[in-house]
C-alpha cells in the first residue's frame, strides 16, 4: 500500500479579549457545548464527560460529520456515519491541554492529536493549537489530510466565535 510516511502538521491561533482563566471556564462548562448547534460541518457535540479535579479537567465530546464525503471514501468507511470522540485533557496550572481524536469506525485509518496552550497577553488570551494528522488510505490519504486540516480550521473558527459570545463583557 502507498500512503504518506509522515503525518501532516497543523497549527492555529485564536485570540479573545478576556483572561485565559475565563476562556478555560467556558471550555469546561457542559452547557456551552450544547450551544454549538450551528456548526458548518459537524453536529452539535454530544457531551460524554466533563470532569474537574483540582488542577486538571477532562472534556469528552462526540461529534458527527454532517457534510457529504467523496464517493471514493465509501470503500474504506460508512460515509453516512462518520463520528468520533474528542477528548481534551486539561492541565489547569499550565493552562494547556492534550487533545486526542478516536474515530468510531476504521480507527486504524486515521491518527490525530493536538496540544493546546492558553497564554495571557495583557488583557487578551491567546490559544495556540499544534497537532498532526495521518490518514492511511492508499493514494487518497494526503488529499483527505488536507481537507481534514481545512475543516479543523473552520471548526476552530466557529468554536472561537461561540466562546467569545460566552465570555464576560470587558
Amino acid at each position: 500500500m502507498v500512503w504518506n510516511a509522515a503525518p501532516v502538521k497543523f497549527g492555529f491561533e485564536q485570540q479573545w479579549n478576556a483572561s485565559a482563566e475565563d476562556v478555560i471556564e467556558v471550555y469546561l462548562d457542559p452547557d456551552f457545548w450544547g450551544t454549538l448547534d450551528g456548526l458548518s460541518a459537524t453536529s452539535a457535540p454530544e457531551v460524554l464527560e466533563v470532569t474537574r479535579k483540582q488542577d486538571s479537567a477532562v472534556v469528552r465530546l462526540r461529534y458527527r460529520l454532517t457534510v457529504s464525503l467523496p464517493s471514493e471514501a465509501s470503500r474504506f468507511i460508512d460515509t453516512n456515519d462518520v463520528a468520533w470522540v474528542e477528548q481534551t485533557s486539561w492541565d489547569l496550572l499550565s493552562r494547556s491541554a492534550s487533545i486526542s481524536f478516536a474515530p468510531d469506525q476504521a480507527a486504524s485509518l486515521m491518527r490525530a492529536a493536538a496540544e493546546a496552550t492558553l497564554i495571557s497577553e495583557g488583557d487578551t488570551a491567546l490559544r495556540q493549537i499544534r497537532g498532526d494528522i495521518r490518514v492511511r488510505i492508499p493514494l487518497l490519504g494526503s488529499r483527505v489530510e488536507r481537507v481534514v486540516v481545512e475543516g479543523i480550521g473552520d471548526h476552530l473558527g466557529e468554536e472561537a466565535d461561540a466562546v467569545a459570545g460566552r465570555l464576560p463583557s470587558s
